[in-house]
């Protein structure tokens, strides 16, 4: 009996953050309001600022783990001088990176 409630305790706390962060991630998703985003673009008196930020909002779909917006977008920004462009698949990298951040090749100085 003691060792079976100590593997129920074990398996409680190993599980419940896991369950607590995809609870929360779900209620942040179901609480995003897009007919409020919509009328904020929408709307004449809005500052463009905002009326435009709605919009892009509402436009992209859901925020990868590198925050580049959803993954199956095809807009990388543009690269600037401060970066370095892969020289195998074209792609935009920090300043002072060493590997491609999208094929993970060397990248040239």
């Amino acid at each position: 009996m003691n060792l079976a409630l100590r593997l129920l305790v074990a398996c409680f706390v190993i599980t419940a953050p896991t369950v607590l962060f995809l609870g929360l991630m779900r209620g942040l998703e179901k609480m995003r309001d897009d007919a409020l985003l919509m009328a904020l673009a929408e709307r004449d008196d809005t500052p463009q600022d905002v009326s435009s930020a709605a919009a892009q909002a509402l436009d992209k779909g859901p925020i990868r783990a590198d925050g580049r917006g959803s993954s199956d977008s095809s807009d990388d920004p543009l690269p600037t001088a401060d970066s370095f462009v892969c020289s195998t698949c074209g792609a935009s990298n920090m300043t002072g990176a060493r590997y491609c951040q999208d094929c993970l090749g060397e990248l040239n100085r």
